[in-house]
């Protein structure tokens, strides 16, 4: 093993990284790409646009802030969070799944319906479909322990109890708890 002058490939490295420019005291090329996916470039820390691991910019949930409030919500995003809890029931018995794709096609959804709100709102707009996905999730653990005594999470549920109450208007028709008011209509 040679341990001799290795600091020149580092530097030639370097020089790529930089876009073949030899002086490597200025920024990399690809640091200042304010789009750089999930990741706060220098540019962003130095402005304040600080971004989540999804890319999504103001999702501040730091002490005083005021995210912790009901949001509308578009009836796409209420849909799609109400067949994810569905789905969970039929799939998983109420449970969440191990299935990493799913769960990443969910927060790809969330993340994309965020950016398209005011940045002022996104913190709480997702705090409101947490809400909505809790609410809606405990309607149906209710409903469920109602009809199978002894049921608890992960236990099967038979599909035509399953069937029966996400056939219920009480279930898709109001939201429960914190989220009180929300029109959930599905």
């Amino acid at each position: 093993m040679r341990i001799g002058n290795n600091s020149q490939g580092i530097w030639q490295l370097l020089s790529r990284m930089n876009g073949g420019k030899a002086n490597t005291n200025t920024a990399f090329a690809g640091a200042r790409r304010s789009g750089a996916g999930g990741r706060n470039t220098l540019e962003d820390l130095l402005t304040g646009h600080y971004k989540n691991s999804h890319g999504v910019e103001g999702m501040v949930i730091t002490k005083g802030s005021n995210r912790k409030r009901i949001m509308p919500v578009s009836d796409e995003m209420k849909q799609f969070v109400y067949n994810d809890v569905k789905d969970a029931f039929y799939k998983y018995n109420g449970m969440s799944g191990d299935n990493e794709a799913e769960q990443k096609r969910y927060s790809a959804a969330i993340n994309n319906y965020l950016k398209t709100i005011k940045k002022e709102d996104r913190s709480a707009t997702s705090w409101t479909l947490g809400q909505m996905k809790v609410n809606f999730a405990n309607k149906v653990a209710s409903a469920v322990k109602e009809k199978v005594p002894g049921w608890t999470y992960g236990k099967p549920i038979p599909s035509d109890v399953l069937d029966e109450i996400f056939a219920d208007e009480g279930i898709t028709s109001t939201v429960s708890g914190e989220a009180k008011g929300l029109d959930m209509k599905i």
